[in-house]
This record gives C-alpha cells, sequence and structure tokens, in this order.
C-alpha cells in the first residue's frame, strides 16, 4: 500500500509540475467529430473507419458482417497512428500486431469459427504518462466511441471488449451501458474508470502479469487523478484470469502464452476452459 501511495502522490507531484490546476479537472482536447463507419478495402485491409486528421483509425480482421463473435481490441497510452500495425520499441502494444495474435489464437483453438477482430484505435489515446494517463480525459471520449461502434457490429453477436492497460480505462466506461459488451477482458488495467466493477455492466475478467509495474498504480482519487477501481482488488466481482509465466507490462499478446490462449477461451464463450490465476 505504501508503494501504490507513493505513486499517487509522485503523479500528483507530475501534474503540479505540468503546470495543471490539478484540484480542477483537466480541460479535454480540441474536440473531434464522431468517427465516421464506413467498410472499405484499402491495399487488402478492411477498414472500418479511417480518420488521419483525428489520428484515429479501425481495421477488421475476418468477416464482420458473419461473426458470431467480436473481439474488440483496445489499447492504451502511448498508441497512435504511427504505432498501429507494429511497435518496435514497445512491442505487445501495437493494437493491430496484437489483433494479429489473436486472431491466430483463435483460429487454432477453434478452425473454421465464424469471428471477427476489431483493431480499435478509436479514440485520442494519452501519448505522455502525466498528466493525462492519469485522469479520465481521454477516456470519456473514448468511452463514447468505443459506445457508438457497437451499432455497427451484428446486433446478435457476442462482443468481448480486450482492453490493455489504459484502455480498461476505456472500456469500463463505455461498458457501464448496457448491451454495448458482453465480455471486459481486462488486461493490466490500472482501474476501470468507474467508482465500482460492479458498475460494468458486462462479465469483467481480469489478466495481471506478476512482475506488472502496473500493479503500484493506486485505485484511490486525488482531485482528478485517479482511475476508478481496481479489478484485482479483493473484494472486486471480476474473474482473475491466469497469465500464465509472462512478464512486464507488455506481454499479454504473446503467442503461446496462457494469457493469450484464456482471452480467445472468453472471446470464443469457452468459459469453463479459462484458466483462474492461483491464489
Amino acid at each position: 500500500m505504501t508503494t501504490r501511495l507513493l505513486t499517487l502522490l509522485a503523479a500528483v507531484a507530475a501534474f503540479l509540475g505540468c503546470g495543471a490546476a490539478w484540484l480542477r479537472p483537466a480541460a479535454p482536447a480540441d474536440p473531434v467529430e464522431p468517427l465516421r463507419y464506413e467498410a472499405r478495402t484499402v491495399g487488402g485491409r478492411l477498414l472500418l473507419a479511417d480518420d488521419p486528421e483525428g489520428g484515429r483509425i479501425v481495421e477488421v480482421l475476418g468477416d464482420l458482417d458473419g461473426a458470431d463473435a467480436v473481439a474488440v481490441i483496445v489499447p492504451g497510452s502511448g498508441q497512435n497512428r504511427d504505432v498501429f500495425r507494429d511497435n518496435p520499441e514497445h512491442p505487445g502494444t501495437a493494437p493491430l500486431a496484437n489483433a494479429r495474435a489473436l486472431w491466430e489464437e483463435l483460429r487454432r483453438q477453434r478452425p473454421g469459427a465464424e469471428v471477427a477482430v476489431v483493431a480499435w484505435l478509436g479514440y485520442r489515446a494519452p501519448q505522455d504518462a502525466f498528466p493525462d494517463a492519469v485522469t479520465l480525459v481521454p477516456a470519456r471520449e473514448g468511452a463514447r466511441e468505443l459506445a457508438r461502434l457497437r451499432r455497427e457490429l451484428p446486433a446478435d453477436a457476442r462482443v468481448s471488449l480486450v482492453c490493455h492497460s489504459y484502455g480498461a480505462v476505456v472500456c469500463g466506461l463505455a461498458a457501464r451501458e448496457a448491451g454495448v459488451a458482453d465480455e471486459v477482458v481486462a488486461l493490466a488495467a490500472p482501474g476501470l474508470g468507474v467508482g465500482s466493477v460492479a458498475d460494468v455492466r458486462a462479465r469483467v475478467w481480469s489478466v495481471r502479469a506478476p512482475d506488472d509495474w502496473i500493479r503500484f498504480v493506486p485505485s484511490l482519487s486525488l482531485g482528478p487523478i485517479g482511475l476508478g477501481a481496481d479489478p484485482m482488488a479483493p473484494d472486486s466481482p471480476a474473474r482473475v484470469v491466469a497469465s500464465g509465466p509472462i512478464s512486464g507490462h507488455e506481454s499479454y499478446y504473446q503467442p503461446g502464452s496462457e494469457s493469450l490462449a484464456n482471452v480467445a477461451r472468453v472471446v470464443l464463450g469457452d468459459l469453463s476452459s479459462v484458466t483462474p490465476a492461483r491464489s
């Protein structure tokens, strides 16, 4: 607890160092128009939305129209169009690369399954740790867009939001609205953006590597700083899932890992096969 409190105080110090009036909510970025969803093929890639000016892009793997199950990859801080497909500096964080890893695992577990994976960079993710990535301001914008995405998915499809790091904050806020998701899989979540995990109107799964530094982020609020309830808290109703022998903050989509296998099981609805974390 002492380490987590020190982390919070460091965040406050950094926030103040940015010249922010930290007792007031951070000012939102200039507003952008809602994403325009219009599927089109570009160079063999199926884009569901493409907004270069707003820095947003959404790409689909698989037959979205015919899918019984849809996974939506929601990335965290530091993600932008330049590293959407691949991120050599931070492997394991690029939305499209992670979508491909999950797509391959889904096909491995259930060949012929009618499933699609959406790599969703539909919001302006915070690019720096401070101040934006310790507040809900970018997440609120992202949550509105993520909730809108549900209208573009098959009405009867089972939808799983697979959310890494700050992306879990976006997902938690979006899934307060009934019908946005059936499952929320929080990978390395610093919080879910809500006061209680029970506020999320979907089944919540939480995965965290034992040595992931995100465990030091406190689920406390001070002024505008704070990212909501921790799904790993002892009193959380979230289902805590085994990560296997992965390490750090960026290995959750590692091919062959227990983490990735469990994510795929949730997406496919094979819930009885999901391995719980060992207490």
